[in-house]
């Protein structure tokens, strides 16, 4: 009996690193677990609109981003930044949910293409601006899926 048990546990563990390595847990991650509406003021809309009006991707001392390798890498990073607030700023009057939030910032983590790790980094500072400005006090550990693999704020 304890054969089996220790097996299955054994297996459990396999299949949950399997899921973190391969990706697949950030598909499969909810992102409607704690839904909540937020509070959507025209302030609101103002910085979201001011934040994707600002230059991005640019060297930043605060978070030690170096900033982008090259222009085209920079702009296409900045697209999808700008391109999630814009969808935000659409989105967010008809259903000003955190689930709406969480759900477009997965849509462009998902399309997301840069292997350079500074820029995933940087997008996440961009990514937790933009929880902040709505309302959203957590990801429920979807960014970390994300960049990680696992959710390691479970482990605190």
């Amino acid at each position: 009996m304890f054969l089996k048990i220790l097996a299955g546990i054994v297996i459990l563990v396999v299949a949950i690193v399997a899921t973190g390595l391969s990706g697949l847990a950030f598909y499969i991650w909810p992102t409607s677990v704690n839904d909540h509406k937020l509070s959507l003021t025209p302030d609101v809309i103002q910085r979201l609109r001011s934040l994707q009006s600002e230059h991005k991707f640019d060297p930043d001392v605060a978070s030690a981003y170096p900033g982008a390798m090259n222009e085209v890498q920079r702009l296409e990073a900045q697209a999808a930044v700008d391109t999630t607030v814009q969808t935000l700023i659409n989105a967010l009057p008809a259903r000003p949910q955190r689930s709406t939030v969480l759900r477009v910032m997965k849509l462009t983590l998902a399309n997301f293409d840069s292997s350079e790790s500074e820029e995933r980094d940087q997008l996440l500072v961009y990514f937790d601006k933009i929880m902040s400005i709505c309302g959203v006090e957590s990801s429920g550990e979807l960014l970390n899926i994300w960049r990680y693999g696992f959710p390691y704020g479970w482990f605190r």
